[in-house]
């Protein structure tokens, strides 16, 4: 369905994991008791305190349980979610309502409870179809589970997006070339392929500064990228975004189109960002980070905001560019003048579309597939 004219989400942090990834920098806790139910009543609540404080550019579009393993989540907390955010901004029709899962909680009933409950779109945590590199990457489920998991939500009559992860330090094209065919063999309608970043205070960040492990080096990482985009093309999954890609425009994750496209979105849950109007201004709101003081906080105050920032102009024009060029479709320059006042020099633009760097038809402003894995650099270039 077409987004409306302000696109407006709702994203729940579950900070809860059965284990801790090594690459993960998220936000998380190890599950300990499992249940939770405290947690779940201060999100309910912070829901509440959001729409008796913001301006609500309309009903919710979509609503996105991330995480941490929001999975983890019994249907029932799930469905209390769903209903508190109808209850108080009401969604479109037919909204997107996604569920991030790890594929060992993926059996068959509970894909119908997730179902069930309300979910209608899973993002599967596949990361790799090879033994080997998922015990590498500190996952609990093998191949086969993935591929049962994902068959028990095609079941369930849910859409379906799987994650992997490539370029490990030892994998070579011809490797990853096998693992993609491998992927793409899955004939799903949504894909995001994200390259393992190494970031400090992970357990792959510890180990790179020991000299344990060494990263990819960079030169391998976009031939990789390269590679990937030319085999999803072929199997008619063109990226419409940087690491994302989908069948058709039904296809793609109408929650992340909000970001990539400078929407307005509630975060609630530990640590959640979100973006939202107040007394006409943008603001960027970010709740408190542990389960317990988000908790306090949201009993204390109302809501689970910790910390918000009025956006400048610049703040605002900086978050647009370096999301909205990740879209292929492009960033419409005209629409954020209006909104913003901004206009792009001159100079600095047609020397990058001279380069070859940028491409513009009328006030749509696009990367070239060349400077696709430069999108930060460009954005600086521009707006430096």
């Amino acid at each position: 369905m077409p987004l409306q004219s302000t696109p407006f989400g709702l994203y729940v942090h579950w900070p809860y994991c059965t284990r801790l990834c090594p690459y993960c920098d998220f936000n998380i806790y190890r599950n300990r008791d499992g249940h939770h139910d405290d947690l779940l009543d201060a999100i309910v609540a912070d829901i509440e305190g959001h729409g008796r404080r913001i301006t609500a550019p309309g009903p919710l579009q979509s609503l996105s349980f991330g995480g941490g393993t929001p999975s983890l989540m019994r249907p029932e907390q799930i469905a209390t979610v769903i209903e508190a955010a109808d209850q108080v901004f009401g969604f479109v029709d037919d909204p997107e309502i996604s569920l991030e899962a790890n594929p060992d909680a993926l059996s068959a009933p509970r894909c119908q409870s997730f179902a069930g409950a309300g979910i209608n779109r899973l993002s599967i945590g596949v990361q790799s179809l090879d033994d080997q590199e998922l015990k590498f990457l500190g996952r609990d489920h093998s191949a086969e589970e993935a591929r049962t998991a994902i068959t028990a939500a095609q079941n369930a009559g849910m859409r379906i997006s799987a994650d992997f992860i490539y370029d490990l330090p030892d994998q070579s094209e011809a490797i990853w070339d096998q693992r993609l065919e491998a992927a793409l063999a899955l004939k799903l309608e949504h894909y995001s392929f994200y390259a393992l970043t190494i970031e400090p205070g992970t357990a792959f960040g510890v180990q790179v500064k020991k000299g344990r492990l060494n990263p990819a080096p960079e030169e391998r990482s976009a031939a990789l990228y390269d590679l990937t985009q030319a085999r999803t093309q072929a199997a008619g999954l063109p990226a419409y975004e940087v690491s994302n890609h989908a069948r058709t425009i039904a296809d793609q994750s109408r929650h992340n189109l909000v970001y990539w496209l400078n929407g307005d979105w509630i975060g609630v849950g530990p640590g959640a960002h979100g973006r939202a109007t107040v007394n006409n201004q943008r603001l960027a709101l970010v709740a408190a980070k542990r389960p317990a003081d988000y908790s306090a906080t949201v009993q204390a105050t109302g809501w689970g905001i910790a910390a918000q920032d009025t956006l400048s102009t610049e703040d605002v024009v900086m978050e647009a560019f370096s999301m909205g060029l990740r879209l292929r479709a492009g960033l419409d320059m005209a629409q954020l003048q209006a909104r913003t006042g901004f206009v792009v020099p001159p100079d600095k633009l047609e020397n990058l579309i001279e380069d070859g760097w940028l491409e513009k038809e009328q006030s749509i402003l696009r990367v070239r597939p060349k400077g696709w894995a430069l999108i930060d650099r460009l954005v600086l270039e521009l707006l430096a």
